[in-house]
């Protein structure tokens, strides 16, 4: 049997979930999110110039990434990223003055007919193609807000997050496979990732643990 492997992602094979830092929440945010956009993260080079017409060339740090989603919004989701505070909720004010908060975002791509669902959670399957996107240790450094009156409530919401961190642990994954029942995506652990995250088949949910 020939295995057919995607050939490309759409939107409606996104999944893209959010844990704030110590909360041990993982929450579902793609159906409020309309575009994702991906920076920074670059390595430039440099030369020291030596007699004898030599050169020793070296790279210097790498940039810091800085991915940013375009938002729907109809509450304080985003707010409380962005100002910091320890919850958003009904009758909960976000002031300026909060100290944010760390959050791990991961992007998964998956053809959407393979989605796992139970109530409002989605997960991805345990098997087929699937990419994933880790951005950890993100901090909210822009909110910028846009209303028309012929448009939604809606705006563009921006982190960063510096290579590695202070243990020298990246901050940064990207990995497929296009099997994930033969050869699965890395478990992500308490150490590389900052935090686990698994999901199960036989009831599809979350159990998360980001910076525990």
């Amino acid at each position: 049997m020939i295995k057919i492997v995607v050939d490309h992602w759409e939107g409606e094979d996104c999944i893209i979930t959010f844990e704030e830092e110590g909360a041990d929440t993982v929450t579902n945010l793609q159906g409020k999110i309309s575009k994702i956009s991906v920076g920074g993260g670059n390595q430039s080079t440099d030369d020291i110039y030596c007699f004898a017409n030599s050169t020793i060339n070296f790279d210097k740090p790498r940039e810091k990434f800085t991915p940013s989603f375009d938002v729907i919004f109809t509450d304080t989701t985003f707010a409380q990223m962005f100002l910091g505070g320890n919850a958003a909720g009904a009758g909960v004010e976000m002031r300026s003055s909060n100290t944010k908060k760390r959050w791990r975002i991961i992007v998964w791509f998956c053809p959407k007919e393979n989605h796992k669902k139970s109530g409002s959670v989605i997960v991805p399957p345990k098997s087929g193609e699937i990419a994933r996107w880790i951005f950890a240790d993100c901090k909210a450094i822009s909110f910028d807000r846009d209303f028309s009156a012929d448009d939604v409530l809606k705006g563009t919401l921006s982190f960063e997050f510096s290579a590695t961190d202070s243990d020298g642990y990246a901050n940064f994954f990207d990995e497929w496979t296009s099997a994930q029942s033969t050869t699965s995506l890395t478990v992500l652990t308490a150490t590389a990732h900052k935090g686990i995250l698994t999901w199960n088949t036989t009831t599809p949910a979350w159990t998360g643990s980001y910076r525990t």
